[in-house]
């Protein structure tokens, strides 16, 4: 960040610091180069707090103090577990970004700013006490002139502006942090805040969120089993949102029995909706939580909340399918390369130790019927293996995996006899006869052959580029040794150190032969030997020190 920027953010820069260093966090500040913004009470206080919480504890409270972004950052955390250990998500998951309400006016005023017209024509009724309200948005009821009854979810005054603040001193600390810290640089801060970022620009734009209710309503036009509300997008904008309201039952076993329906029906249809998006879209909801869900009569499944999406791509969900069927059938090598192919792997590791806890995991459940695997608890011992080795797992794939452990823990509140792994299993029967199906087998092999004719073309050009340049004399061999800079560094210091060795000789020579040859008179009066002696003395004596110190003698 700019200086100038720095110094007009000042405020709020020192607030974020003394608020983590509040609670036992101000070593990240201090290793930015920032402990200047730090107050003593403020450091003070986080030691006291490091020993009466654990350090999860400590930074949900931190986060939660320090406002929406921050808020923000730990719930998209929370679904990373290749990121943070499992303590730090069980934590993070609990925030909440429930806030007071902002004033009924400030709402007329913000819709006449996005449709330059008043609420009374637009809507016949608008409830002026929202039904929801949190740090970005609330929710009012509504009904359109038409008749229709609608929800309308309107941005909070200003917010843009704070989160693109933080953002800022966020972008600034990641950068301090990677160019300071070993640890910074090998998680990829930036990259990391940069991610962030964009996922929450995103839930800024309400037009994007009104978009992806739309693609959802598209895709599943032929499914009865689910319902997703419609946009009405002559009054939403990129502050303003206004859908269908749809009145369901909430997705809790007692008000659904209570309603009469078929709790195994509920299971049923909500895992097939979840695997279809994941899968056969690619494309899925990324926060099926209870509030977001509800159940129409059919045991139809109603989608809300359009906010936060995934996508993962066609090759990415055949490595998904290919690490899932090796899991399910206890193929060890198979789960060793399906973690690797869809991870980022930064440095060498340990393949041995890896499959060595890959086959302990996989004893674990060795045996048991297919419905009784915990599938949330296989997949997040998984995900704990990757982050102990460092394997970076795509930010889409970890989003996936976590909405299949939220969607197994909402089936479990349902029934506990049923199993994710038993009702999905239709579906992957389904997805295994997709794969073999000759028209995919087809485009497969049309795919490997247009690869394989594009390497035929491509390989011949560069190997006349490279015997072009070879020609030419241009070929640069460029090599590098990990120890070369600490070599040359201790070349430099056994150097430094002859030369004063040398210097020191020359002193006492020097001094020696200055008090042989020069008459007694004249030294009487310029003690020359005599501070020749002193200075090889002491800079003898500072050599000694420096090598006895640095433990190479």
């Amino acid at each position: 960040m700019p200086l100038v920027k720095r110094y007009r953010h000042l405020g709020r820069y020192r607030e974020i610091a003394n608020v983590l260093a509040r609670h036992g966090f101000g070593y990240l500040i201090d290793q930015a180069g920032l402990r200047n913004l730090l107050h003593r009470r403020s450091i003070r206080e986080g030691t006291e707090r490091e020993e009466r919480r654990t350090a999860p504890q400590r930074m949900f409270q931190a986060l939660n103090e320090l406002g929406p972004t921050f808020v923000k950052m730990g719930q998209i955390l929370s679904t990373r577990p290749d990121l943070i250990p499992r303590d730090f998500m069980d934590q993070l998951v609990k925030l909440q970004d429930r806030v007071t309400p902002f004033s009924y006016t400030l709402v007329q005023e913000i819709f006449y700013e996005e449709q330059e017209k008043p609420l009374d024509e637009l809507f016949s009724e608008f409830d002026p006490e929202p039904i929801a309200s949190a740090s970005m948005a609330q929710v009012h009821r509504a009904r359109l002139h038409s008749g229709e009854l609608v929800v309308v979810k309107v941005q909070r005054p200003d917010i843009q502006r704070t989160i693109e603040i933080d953002l800022e001193i966020l972008f600034d600390l990641a950068r301090m942090l990677e160019a300071r810290t070993v640890w910074g640089k090998h998680y990829g801060l930036v990259d990391i805040v940069e991610e962030f970022s964009q996922t929450l620009r995103a839930e800024l734009d309400f037009s994007l969120e009104g978009r992806n209710a739309d693609r959802f309503h598209k895709l599943f036009a032929d499914d009865p089993t689910v319902v997703i509300p419609q946009v009405y997008w002559d009054f939403s904008s990129r502050r303003i949102l206004v859908i269908e309201y749809i009145e369901g039952t909430k997705l809790m076993p007692s008000e659904l029995r209570k309603a009469g329906y078929n709790l195994e029906r509920v299971a049923q249809h909500l895992v097939n909706a979840i695997l279809k998006q994941i899968y056969y879209f690619g494309f899925f909801h990324a926060d099926p939580h209870p509030g977001n869900l509800a159940v129409l009569p059919g045991e139809r499944i109603v989608f809300m909340d359009f906010g936060q999406v995934g996508r993962i791509d066609q090759a990415t969900r055949e490595k998904a399918v290919n690490l899932v069927l090796a899991m399910v059938r206890y193929d060890v090598d198979g789960v060793l390369r399906g973690l690797l192919d869809i991870g980022v792997v930064h440095r060498k590791i340990n393949r041995s130790a890896l499959r060595r806890d890959l086959s302990r995991l996989q004893q674990k459940y060795y045996g048991l019927p297919l419905a009784e695997i915990p599938v949330g608890q296989a997949l997040q011992e998984l995900i704990d293996l990757s982050f102990r080795y460092e394997i970076r797992i795509p930010a889409e794939f970890a989003l996936a995996i976590k909405c299949l452990i939220t969607n197994e823990g909402v089936l479990q509140e349902l029934d506990p006899t049923i199993s994710l792994i038993e009702l999905a299993e239709p579906l992957a029967r389904g997805i295994i006869r997709q794969r073999l199906a000759p028209q995919a087998i087809r485009k497969t092999l049309t795919r490997t052959v247009q690869e394989l004719w594009d390497f035929t073309h491509r390989v011949p050009r560069q190997v006349e580029n490279v015997l072009g340049l070879l020609e030419e004399g241009e070929i640069k061999l460029q090599l590098e040794h990990q120890n070369l800079p600490r070599f040359f560094g201790r070349l430099n210091t056994i150097a430094n150190r002859i030369s004063l060795s040398i210097l020191i000789a020359s002193l006492i020579v020097g001094s020696s032969l200055i008090v042989k040859q020069v008459p007694e008179s004249f030294l009487a009066t310029l003690p020359i030997a005599e501070i020749g002696y002193l200075v090889a003395v002491a800079m003898g004596f500072w050599l000694v020190v420096s090598i006895v110190r640095s433990g190479r003698y």
